[in-house]
């Protein structure tokens, strides 16, 4: 039979690693908020363990990221995790809001720029 889709164990665990660093969680706030062990977030994270299927929607729901970011073989289908938790935050605020944040970063980037030249 062949296999339309196939799940990449090492590539998930590098996505929950880096979603949960995006995030600032610790592996132990991050276990507590999905009611599973610290050491199983450690294992799940490099790879030791396979994680049942509810895991990552309870990982996706708790980190604010889309469950697509965990599971696609693409990169930047939907984008890095940190785009997509990004993209996240965004719909939640007002337009004034999100001009400002427009500002900050606009602000961030010509400093970036000016720091570099020197």
């Amino acid at each position: 039979m062949e296999q339309k889709y196939k799940l990449d164990y090492p590539l998930i665990a590098r996505r929950i690693k880096e979603a949960g660093k995006l995030t600032g969680l610790t592996q132990e706030q991050l276990a507590e908020k999905i009611d599973i062990s610290t050491n199983a977030v450690a294992k799940l994270e490099n790879n030791l363990m396979t994680p049942s299927l509810q895991t990552p929607v309870n990982i996706s729901n708790v980190l604010s990221i889309d469950i697509n970011s965990l599971f696609s073989q693409k990169s930047n289908v939907t984008g890095s995790v940190a785009d997509e938790q990004f993209l996240n935050l965004l719909q939640g605020l007002s337009d004034n809001d999100k001009n400002f944040v427009i500002h900050m970063i606009t602000g961030l980037i010509h400093y970036k720029a000016k720091t570099n030249e020197n």
